[in-house]
């Protein structure tokens, strides 16, 4: 197993919460569902520093992206899309869906 780019792996998630169009009429939902995951990722990357993110802490980052998907009811293919661009531009040897 190779290393995970940290730095590559946050901007590619962060990339991917800021990108994907929010396709869920229910604007109630999107504080827990989209704001309160993208600012824990924010916030546990900063925790993080220059310290290399584990596979179980991707994976657990991961888990938070997938909830800001389901929350934006983001079709299949275009979770599919980011999680494999994330996996490309991080090292991530594979990525994991529905953590």
């Amino acid at each position: 197993m190779s290393a995970i780019d940290t730095r590559a792996f946050f901007s590619a998630v962060l990339k991917a919460i800021a990108c994907t169009r929010n396709h869920n009429p229910d604007q109630s939902t999107y504080t827990d569902g989209v704001l309160t995951p993208a600012a824990a990722i924010r916030a546990f990357e900063k925790d993080l520093g220059d310290r290399a993110l584990t596979r179980p802490e991707a994976e657990h980052v991961l888990a938070q992206l997938e909830s800001v998907f389901r929350t934006k009811l983001t079709p299949a293919e275009e979770r599919e899309h980011y999680l494999g661009r994330i996996a490309e531009l991080s090292g991530l040897s594979v990525v994991r869906t529905g953590a």
